[in-house]
């Protein structure tokens, strides 16, 4: 066939139609795409979004079995003085309560202000702090044993935690024998206590 004998109306025609048919189904093709990447990111969102929750689900029940673990021996050093603000008060009430069981011919006590204590090693405290208050004692002592029975009553019945940071007994100078009367002080001891107090660093002393 010439191209003279061509019909170049209808071949016009058809033309344009295959034009605006490609036309159109390009534009469908490329709303099909931006539907589909938009659907595609949205799904994504929402799959990261339900990781997260499930996350911290999770994060959130660990800390519940931590609680319920934990939260016992949490109120027991509470109710016993060691966590919360110092007991001075009740400290020296048992020291002088002990004292009269044992029954010490003579005791004197100076007690200073709390403190941050920084042990010799390293303690993982997260967001609490040791805190010290540091305690004089100068007793007056029949024996020996008073001492030792003096530190196993405050054991006993002391609210709180103490460490003895040193001790030093001695005789007596202008004593020659021992005096057998319970009220007599025949050494005298000199001892410096730490009581301890956990708690947070923002709480007042």
């Amino acid at each position: 066939m010439k191209l003279d004998q061509v019909d170049w109306g209808v071949l016009r025609n058809a033309l344009i139609l295959l034009v605006v048919s490609l036309a159109i189904s390009g534009g469908l093709l490329s709303s099909s795409f931006y539907l589909w990447d938009k659907m595609n990111r949205e799904h994504q969102r929402e799959t990261s979004a339900l990781s997260a929750v499930r996350a911290q689900y999770q994060n959130i029940d660990e800390e519940e079995k931590i609680i319920e673990r934990y939260l016992p021996l949490y109120r027991a050093l509470e109710s016993k003085g060691i966590i919360g603000k110092e007991r001075r008060l009740d400290w020296i009430d048992t020291l002088r309560q002990s004292s009269h069981r044992v029954e010490l011919p003579n005791l004197r006590y100076v007690i200073d202000s709390q403190s941050i204590y920084q042990p010799e090693f390293l303690v993982p405290g997260g967001s609490f702090q040791i805190y010290a208050s540091r305690m004089h004692l100068d007793l007056g002592l029949l024996h020996e044993g008073d001492l030792e029975a003096l530190f196993n009553d405050l054991d006993a019945n002391a609210n709180g935690l103490y460490t003895v940071s040193k001790c030093d007994l001695r005789r007596l100078h202008h004593q020659t024998e021992f005096v057998k009367r319970a009220d007599a002080t025949n050494l005298k001891a000199e001892c410096g206590l730490r009581w301890l107090t956990i708690k947070r660093p923002r709480a007042s002393l």
